[in-house]
């Protein structure tokens, strides 16, 4: 139980401290696993371009972009250099029927809260992080972020950073 207590009070005392600094992550860097059990890790993924959703199941406008998002997923299907990824701040439970339901072509992250705040959350004036639902990130091959959008109009700006990261084409 001493053990748990400790983990509780530093891992809330290095988001505290996180939340007093500036959001200055230009290369945000996780492992985690993916719905399907693979490991993600960001750092292996340099060479690729990385999109980023950031999203979870109760949102409406998270929901109302899935089907668009499939489509750019569809889009770069046969392209090795692109991948897809989304972590949510759901439980994997909750997930899973949700996806079966549902079905969305990025690798799903559950779980996520703790990356989407660590990695992308934006300190306010009085020192909480915030982060608006969803989000699109887009990471250059370098794993530099070039694209930070949100909602449904992000996702054209994902579109058009694709055809200067990978190239006017995709690999239908």
């Amino acid at each position: 139980m001493k053990r748990l207590v400790l983990l509780a009070v530093i891992l809330l005392a290095s988001l505290s401290i996180h939340a007093q600094l500036p959001a200055t992550n230009t290369k945000p860097e996780f492992v985690s696993a993916a719905m399907d059990g693979s490991k993600i890790d960001t750092r292996t993924l340099r060479g690729k371009v990385v999109v980023l959703n950031l999203w979870f199941i109760n949102c409406p406008n998270c929901l109302a972009e899935i089907k668009l998002l499939n489509q750019l997923v569809d889009e770069y299907k046969g392209n090795p250099d692109v991948v897809f990824i989304a972590p949510a701040a759901s439980r994997k439970d909750e997930l899973a029927k949700f996806l079966a339901k549902n079905p969305f072509k990025y690798q799903v992250i559950p779980d996520a809260s703790i990356i989407i705040l660590s990695q992308f959350g934006t300190p306010d004036k009085n020192g909480d992080i915030t982060v608006p639902f969803p989000m699109h990130y887009v990471l250059d091959r370098e794993g530099n972020v070039v694209v930070k959008a949100q909602g449904v109009k992000g996702i054209e700006a994902v579109r058009s950073e694709l055809k200067i990261q990978i190239g006017s084409k995709s690999a239908n």
